[in-house]
């Protein structure tokens, strides 16, 4: 293992700042920021200057942590930090090769996230539907989580410009990684959308999509509010419903609908197919059935 001269805190400095140069967000900042304090107080303590890792300190690293109790997703998610730290030292020629190369990540038993049925999140919509002010934004929110499928984040940052109605298209600007994409949506969110930007304040500098009376873009806070508010009142139980299960909804319905996961990959966003894929087995989508759909030989002879 070559590491020409550079110390341990001197990587991380470096990588940081590649990290904010791609646009990376606080939060997965976050993430790699605390598995690398973590891996180096397991390296030196405080003491100073620390060396770089190799090999066998990453799978002293992985077993102290096991040992200690950690889950296994926490532990995975920590390691996998830790590999994209040491891909990047061996591109910039800080080290020779990956030190994370043969140190196996624990496996994360396979999970699926839990959506709403169709007849939920019909009853969802139905709720926020009032001829109040707030109940006109507030179906609209609503109907865009459930019809595009949009991170909170994606949500709050959209500005009336970013809607076009003609075309039913979303500009999504706030994409993870900074990445801007175009999201598509149906003929009753664009008349949601319509009923919503006609009443909408026009406060001075305002351009935020979903804002409060006085024009000020809606936060986080707020949106997780508006979804509990109207949970409440569609009636669902004790389930907590939050943004994100409304994404998860959106595109396990999607697949059940007949879409395909290519381009539900593009409509989410997601840099990796096999994210997506969890989708295609929550949604049950049989490979039988699609076979029974996309026969190339019963389409062109008929049975």
């Amino acid at each position: 293992m070559v590491f020409y001269g550079a110390t341990f805190d001197e990587a991380v400095r470096l990588y940081t700042s590649y990290c904010k140069a791609r646009g990376l967000s606080e939060r997965t900042l976050g993430t790699y920021t605390s598995a690398l304090e973590q891996l180096r107080a397991s390296l030196a303590g405080s003491k100073a200057p620390c060396p770089l890792p190799g090999r066998e300190d990453l799978l002293s690293f992985t077993a102290s942590l096991l040992d200690k109790g950690y889950a296994r997703t926490t532990i995975s998610i920590r390691m996998r930090a830790i590999r994209a730290f040491g891909g990047f030292l061996q591109r910039e020629g800080i080290l020779d090769q990956n030190p994370m190369d043969g140190v196996a990540i624990p496996k994360v038993p396979l999970s699926y996230p839990e959506v709403l049925s169709t007849e939920e999140m019909a009853r969802l919509l139905k709720a926020a539907r009032t001829r109040t002010w707030h109940g006109t934004r507030n179906h609209a929110l609503i109907a865009m989580f459930c019809d595009t499928g949009l991170r909170l984040s994606e949500l709050i940052g959209l500005n009336v410009d970013d809607i076009d109605l003609n075309a039913l298209a979303v500009r999504v600007r706030h994409g993870k990684g900074g990445k801007e994409r175009r999201a598509y949506i149906g003929h009753i969110l664009a008349r949601s959308l319509r009923r919503w930007i006609e009443i909408r304040p026009f406060a001075p500098g305002s351009s935020a999509l979903f804002c409060t009376t006085n024009g000020r873009r809606l936060d986080k806070r707020n949106v997780a509010r508006i979804i509990d508010r109207v949970a409440v009142r569609a009636n669902l139980g004790d389930r907590r419903v939050h943004p994100h299960m409304l994404r998860h909804s959106f595109a396990t319905h999607y697949i059940q609908n007949g879409g395909d996961p290519f381009s539900l990959q593009r409509i989410l966003g997601h840099s990796d197919i096999k994210t997506t894929m969890i989708y295609v087995n929550l949604a049950g989508v049989g490979l039988q059935e699609a076979h029974a759909k996309a026969s190339p030989v019963d389409r062109m002879l008929g049975r």
